[in-house]
């Protein structure tokens, strides 16, 4: 489940708070359950780009995220990578694949040093036949990236890349954004690599719409961190674009 902002910038603490609830309410069987979750496996730190789980494996073990992040990501014909979900601190990955036994179409890799919990199958299936509730949780995670899935392709095929950047912008600031000087400095170094592969378009494209944004002042680097100038404002430019 994502990071929250702690503080916020002034006149848009109650828009996140709402969205902290709504998001909070999606993971209501994972909440209760996480703590069973832990003990179903043997902790372990992975180090960054650590690939736990290969494209087009059959996974014998699905792993639960205590720290850190993990990234289903798909290398192109390029050379290039695609970013298709992010799991960070009590996310599940693999419990999908490795339930119904199918191959995975992208790969896991660890992003940051991690700290995962290896469950085995057969563990987790015995855990599910005598909690039901646990099982909800399973099913929770399932579903959470089915549907974020959905909306993710929606997206891509109705907004244009500086759309996407907003909307990835605003998502940055809910999970990792600090109030500064009546702004919100992301607190999280992130590269134009990375967008790009979140965004799945070229470098150039990446480019272009960051420098838009800029030159329209609702974004900018201080210390090596995007900051966006005024969420509420950015938020109006996002309407206008196609």
């Amino acid at each position: 489940m994502a990071k929250r902002l702690t503080v916020y910038e002034s006149g848009v603490r109650n828009h996140f708070e709402q969205e902290e609830q709504e998001t909070t309410s999606r993971f209501v069987y994972m909440r209760r359950s996480v703590e069973r979750l832990k003990q179903l496996g043997e902790s372990r730190k992975y180090p960054k780009n650590t690939v736990i789980i290969q494209e087009g494996e059959i996974p014998s073990c699905c792993y639960l995220v205590l720290s850190g992040q993990v990234v289903a990501a798909k290398e192109t014909q390029e050379g290039n990578e695609l970013f298709f979900y992010l799991m960070e601190e009590n996310s599940l990955c693999g419990e999908a694949n490795m339930l119904f036994h199918r191959a995975l179409p992208v790969m896991f890799r660890t992003t940051v040093t991690s700290e995962l919990v290896c469950i085995r199958e057969h563990v987790l299936r015995a855990a599910m036949e005598k909690d039901p509730e646990l099982a909800m949780a399973v099913f929770e995670c399932v579903a959470d990236k089915f549907f974020e899935a959905m909306d993710e392709n929606a997206k891509m095929k109705s907004h244009s890349a500086t759309w996407l950047l907003c909307d990835l912008l605003i998502t940055f600031a809910r999970q990792y954004g600090i109030a500064y000087d009546d702004k919100i400095l992301i607190h999280k170094k992130i590269s134009i690599e990375y967008i790009t592969n979140l965004l799945g378009v070229n470098r150039a494209t990446t480019v272009r719409a960051i420098r838009k944004l800029k030159d329209m002042n609702l974004l900018e680097n201080i210390n090596c961190f995007y900051c966006i100038r005024g969420i509420e404002q950015l938020q109006r430019h996002q309407v206008l674009l196609p």
